[in-house]
C-alpha cells in the first residue's frame, strides 16, 4: 500500500513540475505557443523597413522565454502602424505631384 503511495506521489509531482516548466506546451494555462522556428536572431535591416521585413522578425528563445503572443502582437501593431504610415506617404506625395502639376 505504501508503495503505491508513493508511486502516485512521484507521478503527481512529476505532473506537477511539467507544468511549471510548461512541458505541456501552453495546454494548461494558454500562457506559452509553440516556437515558430529554432534558427538564429535577425536583427531588422537598416534604413526604410517593410511590413514584410516586420512579418519576418522572429526573436532567440532562452531558457527563461518569453511570451510568445505578446511580442506577436505587438509585432502586428508595428507592422499595421508601418503600412499605415506608408500610405499616408503616398498619398502625401501623390497631393505634391497634383499640387505642382498645376
Amino acid at each position: 500500500m505504501i508503495a503505491l503511495l508513493i508511486v502516485l506521489l512521484v507521478i503527481v509531482t512529476g505532473l506537477a513540475v511539467a507544468a511549471v516548466m510548461g512541458r505541456f506546451g501552453g495546454v494548461i494555462d494558454g500562457s506559452m505557443d509553440d516556437p515558430v522556428r529554432t534558427s538564429a536572431f535577425e536583427a531588422l535591416p537598416e534604413g526604410h523597413l517593410t511590413s514584410e521585413e516586420v512579418s519576418k522578425l522572429r526573436f532567440d528563445q532562452t531558457a527563461r522565454g518569453y511570451r510568445m503572443g505578446q511580442v506577436d502582437d505587438v509585432l502586428d501593431r508595428l507592422r499595421s502602424a508601418l503600412d499605415d504610415r506608408d500610405a499616408e506617404i503616398a498619398d502625401l506625395r501623390s497631393q505634391l505631384r497634383n499640387t505642382a502639376d498645376h
